[in-house]
């Protein structure tokens, strides 16, 4: 009996189930809340999916136009028939897609600050990108125009 609960083997019990716990509270292993997640950024409404609900974003469509603004390594083969492709789409940097990704993890019980915090780092990338989209829609609005105008 005194083998059994010897002092090498009751710490070597407490450190593994203190390991155990430690790592609970991670996204490993957990199972994403959801594949779809909408939500308004500045002006717009975007919904960001999760198409094999492996908890990695795919895609990020504006919800109104259905178009894809972003896309994680490369546009899907296949859309379905009501999403389309928005003429200044950008591929998303694994920065962005970890942050992303972590909108499939929300719930009920994610509490405010989490939420906050995922919201702030989307909305500086989206900021950042604002120049260089502004300066596609300019170039295609451009371009239309003058295609109207030759014809």
């Amino acid at each position: 009996m005194y083998l059994f609960f010897s002092p090498i083997r009751v710490i070597a019990l407490l450190s593994g189930s203190l390991l155990l716990a430690s790592c609970s509270g991670t996204m490993i292993g957990e199972r994403p809340s959801n594949s779809l997640y909408c939500d308004n950024f500045l002006i717009y409404e975007l919904c960001a999916r999760d198409t094999n609900r492996d908890g990695i974003v795919e895609y990020v469509y504006f919800d109104d136009s259905k178009e894809i603004f972003m896309f994680r390594d490369s546009l899907p083969r296949r859309l379905p028939d009501d999403i389309g492709v928005h003429r200044c789409v950008r591929a998303m940097d694994d920065s962005l897609v970890a942050t992303t990704s972590r909108m499939f993890y929300i719930d009920d019980s994610t509490s405010f600050l989490e939420k906050s915090d995922i919201r702030g780092s989307l909305m500086i990338k989206y900021i950042a990108w604002m120049p260089e989209v502004t300066a596609c829609n300019m170039r295609a609005d451009e371009a239309e125009r003058e295609s109207l105008a030759s014809q």
